[in-house]
């Protein structure tokens, strides 16, 4: 039985064509060569479609050879199993199988899996990573969108003593307020604690003592609780948000979170979530939540309005449905 083949020496780069000679005494000739060795001698890749199959010898001479069909016919002859891999790659019903469960994969990697990885990777992020990603994004937010607060020192200073009462001394957490024109009436959380609440949102109170205000910064705060903007931003970007994890470069997500901030919607399971934390904070200090009822409904009522309105950032980014209003108005009543 004889095969076809180019042989390399291995003392240069120079092909050399030869014929290969499979013996029934289970011996591998190549005469132009003197090579003589026992078949078992030889190791003989598996096939791989239709590619070259190289002969290693034990000398460290290789040959090569493209006649697949061939060779597949000796080594059966000779009872030596065929490659699994070819034998996958022949059969048109795995190969569709495989392609079907690669769609799978991949679906499953975008949705499902792709939810729980952020979940896992957020977890793992340590305080110093998500404060050095917060920092950038707050210099960002300076820079490009917001100014400082215009906001009298009295009302300030109700609304940092709700904020104080709220944090109960976690040093984590900060208040910072802010004007702009560019996002509007909102609020909204940082990876780190750092929560932002803008002079446009404020004017809306209908509250004296800014109760409303405070259940939209204990809505913030539950996001800050279970990881919500960094779990969407490490989503939007998985890929580099792992090779960050491993590297130590968050650039990735650094780029991100303000454009999930400012420009994205929070999933439904998410506002369910803080709302469900706000309300149990709320509970705890004392405060009805008809006050935060009252300003998402008074929000609701203000959503056919122009596009140049202050009050596009807060709808935008927190939608104000009918099911969040009867939500707190439940628990008030």
């Amino acid at each position: 039985m004889l095969v076809d083949a180019v042989l390399y020496d291995g003392k240069s780069s120079k092909e050399h064509k030869v014929t290969i000679k499979f013996t029934y005494g289970r011996r591998i000739i190549v005469e132009s060569h003197g090579i003589d060795v026992a078949l078992d001698e030889v190791e003989i890749e598996s096939r791989l479609g239709n590619t070259p199959r190289v002969f290693e010898f034990p000398n460290g001479i290789r040959c090569k050879s493209r006649e697949n069909d061939k060779i597949d016919q000796i080594l059966e002859d000779f009872d030596i199993e065929k490659s699994k891999t070819y034998k996958i790659e022949s059969s048109w019903g795995l190969s569709i199988g495989a392609i079907f469960m690669t769609i799978i994969f991949v679906w499953f990697m975008l949705t499902t899996g792709a939810s729980y990885t952020a979940t896992v990777v957020a977890s793992l992020l340590p305080q110093s990573t998500l404060d050095k990603i917060s920092s950038a994004t707050m210099e960002e937010l300076d820079d490009n969108y917001m100014s400082p607060s215009k906001l009298s020192d009295e009302n300030r200073t109700i609304i940092q003593k709700h904020f104080d009462i709220l944090t109960d001394g976690d040093t984590k957490y900060k208040l910072h307020f802010r004007s702009s024109k560019k996002i509007g009436a909102n609020a909204f959380a940082l990876p780190s604690g750092d929560i932002v609440l803008t002079d446009e949102l404020v004017a809306l109170s209908r509250d004296t003592q800014f109760r409303d205000i405070l259940g939209v910064l204990a809505h913030e705060k539950g996001h800050v609780v279970h990881k919500h903007s960094i779990r969407m931003a490490i989503k939007s970007a998985l890929s580099g948000a792992i090779i960050g994890y491993m590297t130590g470069d968050i650039s990735i997500l650094v780029s991100t979170v303000p454009t999930i901030l400012i420009s994205s919607s929070y999933s439904r399971d998410f506002e369910r979530e803080a709302d469900a934390y706000a309300m149990g904070e709320l509970q705890e200090i004392g405060v009805s939540p008809i006050y935060m009822a009252n300003l998402f409904e008074n929000l609701k009522k203000e959503q056919n309005i122009d596009e140049n309105s202050s009050l596009i950032g807060l709808i935008s980014s927190h939608p104000m449905s009918e099911e969040r209003i009867k939500y707190f108005k439940s628990f008030a009543n």
